[in-house]
């Protein structure tokens, strides 16, 4: 099979794009559509004068783990999060995603908020004056809901006084006179970080973890994404050897358990493969793979050692860091 060869640089990026776009569905997606409908049918009860005071969600995962995808994926099924017309036939948007600054201060913060509704602000500005200029803006212009990517980066300093200062912000922004804002805040494993210490904030929050996956318990769901990207997306084999419980286990230990990273591997070996003009998957493609994003050496490819599981993938440089403590 060769999938790439006889095509143009442009039949290739379409098929990589559509590779790339597709989603592949995971157990926990009954529970995000579950919570952010729970967001749009609190937010009409709270237009009627009622409603739960939990007008924020908080996806907590480490980086790769699907967060951001799931997200969009899910927006893009759920009718209040679309783009409608008002009765003036102008486009209106009720749903504002924006990824939080780094560093980010609480005034970058109201920065970045405005910078994406497309409202100039001013260098003067003082804090106050920018979220009162956020919330009338947020109200003014119907955005019932805002999705904040990367928020571990509104912490910017672990200080007492610092993450208090984020958590009255947070706070404020679900307290907007007679505008029930709902807001979306998906980050890694440090955004726990405001809502402990902080029971009104923790208790106006509904909290969803990505949780790692790890084998046995997910070799289904491991198994599930070879299946679509190399048999149902790439039409390729999907050799036995590749089923394995030990090969799975390498699979999932090799990108620390995150699903987004387990399909980004995936992908990228199959379009080596196809590159090659090839219509077999095989181990060695895994193994070129990660030795290309990681810089292992051969002795520390999870995917060929033998003790893999005592590897530890985030040490693939550190005989680098050492040789330069050597010369010093």
């Amino acid at each position: 099979m060769d999938q790439f060869q006889n095509q143009t640089a442009d039949d290739i990026v379409a098929l990589k794009n559509g590779i790339y776009r597709g989603y592949i569905a995971h157990a926990r997606d009954a529970r995000l559509g579950m919570l952010l409908r729970e967001l749009v049918t609190n937010v009409e009860a709270c237009r009627l004068g009622g409603g739960s005071r939990r007008r924020a969600l908080f996806l907590i995962g480490a980086s790769g783990s699907g967060k951001s995808f799931a997200l969009r994926h899910h927006f893009s099924l759920i009718p209040d999060f679309q783009i409608r017309q008002n009765e003036y036939g102008e486009a209106v948007r009720s749903l504002l995603s924006i990824e939080a600054p780094k560093p980010c201060t609480t005034k970058d913060f109201a920065v970045a908020i405005l910078d994406a509704i497309g409202v100039p602000s001013k260098s003067k500005m003082t804090e106050g004056q920018l979220f009162a200029t956020v919330k009338a803006q947020l109200r003014e212009r119907g955005i019932l809901y805002l999705h904040v990517d990367e928020a571990q980066h509104l912490q910017r300093h672990s200080s007492a006084q610092a993450i208090l200062d984020v958590q009255d912000r947070l706070k404020s922004l679900m307290q907007i006179e007679d505008w029930p804002l709902h807001t979306i805040y998906s980050g890694t494993p440090q955004l726990a970080d405001l809502l402990t210490g902080d029971q009104q904030l923790a208790n106006r929050a509904m909290v969803m973890r990505f949780i790692p996956l790890s084998l046995p318990s997910d070799k289904d769901i491991v198994e599930s994404v070879l299946k679509d990207i190399i048999e149902d997306k790439c039409g390729l084999t999907l050799p036995d050897d590749l089923r394995s419980e030990d090969f799975l286990g390498r699979l999932c230990f090799a990108n620390s358990g995150c699903f987004g990273k387990i399909i980004e591997a995936v992908q990228a070996v199959c379009f080596l493969v196809m590159s090659k003009g090839k219509g077999t998957v095989d181990r060695r493609a895994f193994a070129h793979i990660y030795q290309r994003d990681t810089g292992c050496l051969p002795a520390d490819n999870i995917y060929t050692a033998a003790r893999w599981s005592e590897i530890n993938p985030d040490n693939a440089l550190a005989d680098l860091a050492t040789l330069r403590k050597q010369k010093k």
